[in-house]
């Protein structure tokens, strides 16, 4: 999940809980990257607004709104579930020894927002309202935990040898709090989740394998100034971000093997063999 001032909150927080609903032989669902919605003809074929947020502060094991959610909650155990197969299926892709040896190193790629670092405690401050300069204090401060079960697929699967990337939406201001946030925190109070340093590509470093989206165009690299020149502005898209960073990645001679990401945008796109979608009913982003 990419935390940018392009993001914008739904106000049918229907369509955000990926419910599937009805109306007028319409079909809403959060399968596709686009939100197709017609204008509904009664109250009664919406949820409530209200009685969805706290459908969620119920499902994160929170119903008081206190920003921590519960270790056994319906989202830690849904979560947890989506980290242990991830692990199984790079497990199982490791010992099959024909298949390691063939191409190029193995890698992982990551989202953090709400993939790899749970942005739980924001949303109930917020009030599922983002805005940039609060959302700055979170990020900066390195505030968020780790997302359940993530920490132990992540570190088993840099055991088993493969290359960990982070792709995030977040601005390459933030980029060393979220390193700092993920690995080791930089900052007085900040949160360590854990997790294992990402792999440095070209020796330059640990934080050149964490991927930030650069604010100005003019600031892209060569790889999302080709890829997005369609799009408007050249400004690129969260598919296009996304999918082009990967494939950047695999033209340095890894191959991905494996996708982690909250949203739909963050999978699409190719250039990894097997996509793994995290729960996330709080927000949606094409």
């Amino acid at each position: 999940m990419a935390f940018t001032s392009s993001r914008r909150r739904l106000a049918a927080l229907a369509a955000v809980l990926g419910l599937s609903l009805i109306v007028g032989g319409v079909a809403y669902a959060a399968a596709s990257p686009a939100i197709q919605t017609v204008t509904p003809v009664s109250a009664n074929h919406m949820g409530n607004i209200d009685v969805l947020r706290q459908q969620i502060r119920n499902y994160y094991g929170d119903p008081l709104g206190s920003g921590v959610f519960a270790s056994d909650s319906n989202y830690a155990k849904e979560a947890s579930s989506v980290a242990a197969a991830g692990t199984s299926y790079l497990a199982a892709k490791r010992h099959d020894l024909s298949w390691w040896i063939t191409g190029g190193p193995k890698a992982i790629v990551l989202d953090v927002d709400d993939t790899t670092l749970a942005t739980w405690n924001y949303e109930v401050f917020s009030n599922w309202a983002y805005n940039p300069t609060t959302n700055a204090t979170y990020v900066n401060g390195e505030l968020f935990p780790a997302v359940p079960g993530m920490v132990q697929m992540v570190t088993q699967a840099s055991k088993e040898g493969y290359a960990i990337f982070w792709v995030t939406g977040r601005p390459p201001s933030q980029a060393s709090a979220t390193l700092g946030n993920l690995t080791t925190a930089n900052v007085t109070g900040g949160i360590s989740a854990g997790y294992p340093a990402p792999t440095d590509p070209d020796g330059s470093g640990p934080d050149t394998g964490l991927y930030t989206k650069p604010s100005a165009v003019a600031d892209y690299p060569a790889y999302l100034t080709t890829a997005c020149a369609s799009d408007p502005g050249g400004k690129c898209s969260t598919i296009h971000y996304k999918s082009a960073t990967r494939a950047h990645i695999e033209s340095l001679g890894y191959d991905i093997v494996a996708s982690f990401g909250d949203q739909y945008s963050d999978l699409i796109g190719g250039y990894a063999d097997r996509t793994f979608k995290l729960p996330n009913p709080n927000y949606y982003l094409p």
